[in-house]
């Protein structure tokens, strides 16, 4: 069975990543737009409900500068009761929902700075989720990171750093292909290696491809051995934008592509992620075009 879900904010709803001017912060402020981003989120899941959608991807900006060291962390206390809710919610209603940290958490960063920052971070992703009483099949997927002029080391201390991390971040962890430097092949290694699952992003792997002559089925289920055999394997799927350059995402799913691409996979038991700019609508329109869908 395929299950499809979207990312971040729902288009016909308010959104749950409202941020503010990091110059006007204040706990109180955090706080209060905090409040505001969880109400809409919960707005959001209760609409997925209603529509039968059970993968989420939830923002990263849930909790404004949730990981930023000016942030006392407070609202893990004041606002426990409303996270507990949402995570009830997801649990009583048998929901999936993941995260993906930005592009400056780099776990393989020289600077140990940088990769201070990306712990803190991810730990702000791990906290959230658990904060919401959510089992660690609920994960958050970062990208290898940097090359730094020497992709074989770099590789081999991102492999390092994965092994290093805190239990919390290292067992909801997930780890992606990328569309410019470390390919589908090399970061399944790289999982394997550490034991972390792994994200074939079909896209990415089109833009920057690897694992010659086998298919996208093929590489799908070479990323499923890198699961628990307990767990729904996770991708992502979308287009390229034809107006923009390379890697830029289309605004909406294209229907012959994905039906080309769902004969391929509709036996397997995977969740696909749809990134995709027109978010909910896309997964209505593939659902309408393919009944089966979940």
């Amino acid at each position: 069975m395929i299950r499809i879900g979207y990312v971040g904010i729902n288009t016909t709803l308010p959104t749950p990543n409202r941020i503010f001017r990091l110059s006007g912060y204040s706990e109180e402020r955090m706080i209060e737009v905090a409040r505001s981003n969880i109400q809409a989120l919960q707005t959001i899941l209760q609409w997925n409900k209603e529509h039968l959608i059970t993968i989420f991807r939830l923002t990263s900006q849930l909790i404004p500068f949730g990981s930023h060291p000016i942030n006392s962390g407070i609202w893990k206390t004041t606002l426990a009761e409303e996270l507990h809710t949402i995570g009830d919610f997801v649990k009583k209603n048998s929901m999936k929902l993941s995260m993906h940290p930005g592009q400056y958490t780099v776990i393989n960063a020289l600077n140990d700075t940088y990769y201070q920052n990306a712990v803190r971070d991810l730990m702000y992703h791990a906290d959230l989720l658990e904060l919401m009483g959510l089992g660690t099949k609920h994960r958050f997927v970062i990208h290898g990171g940097g090359a730094y002029g020497d992709k074989v080391t770099s590789l081999k201390r991102l492999q390092e750093r994965i092994k290093q991390l805190p239990q919390p971040i290292y067992e909801r962890l997930m780890i992606e292909n990328d569309d410019v430097i470390f390919n589908g092949e090399e970061i399944l290694d790289v999982c394997l290696q550490t034991k972390v699952p792994g994200v074939i992003d079909t896209f990415h792997h089109e833009v920057l491809p690897s694992m010659h002559g086998q298919s996208i089925r093929d590489i799908i289920l070479a990323y499923k051995k890198s699961w628990p055999a307990d767990e729904r394997q996770k991708i992502q799927y979308s287009n390229q934008n034809p107006d923009k350059s390379k890697g830029a995402h289309s605004l909406t799913t294209d229907l012959v592509q994905f039906k080309a691409f769902y004969e391929t996979v509709k036996d397997l038991e995977i969740d696909i992620i749809l990134e995709v700019k027109d978010k909910e609508q896309s997964v209505l329109n593939l659902r309408q075009a393919i009944p089966e869908l979940h």
